[in-house]
């Protein structure tokens, strides 16, 4: 019990770094002329940036390869792709 409120303590900690983090880089793009938009991570290093199939590996898995359609690049690159895509979708809704 007590290394489950541990855990719970970490992850609340961590969730509060966030909060100034967007703040000062939602500021820092302002100064820039440029607009912070916040994405749902969820899936993002798991699912091809190419056709969208959700491709399952361990977070030691550093590549990713697509067992659809055969798209293989660095797992962090595959990520920010797919977070680009879902970024850009929300400014046309």
């Amino acid at each position: 019990m007590e290394m489950g409120r541990s855990r719970g303590m970490r992850k609340s900690i961590l969730d509060v770094a966030w909060t100034p983090f967007i703040e000062m880089t939602t500021v820092k793009a302002e100064e820039a002329g440029r607009r912070v938009i916040l994405v749902d991570p969820r899936n993002t290093s798991k699912m091809c940036s190419s056709c969208g199939t959700l491709a399952h590996k361990q977070l030691s898995d550093r590549t990713h390869t697509c067992p659809a359609c055969g798209l293989v690049m660095g797992r962090d690159h595959n990520a920010a792709r797919n977070i680009l895509h879902r970024g850009l979708q929300s400014l046309r809704l």
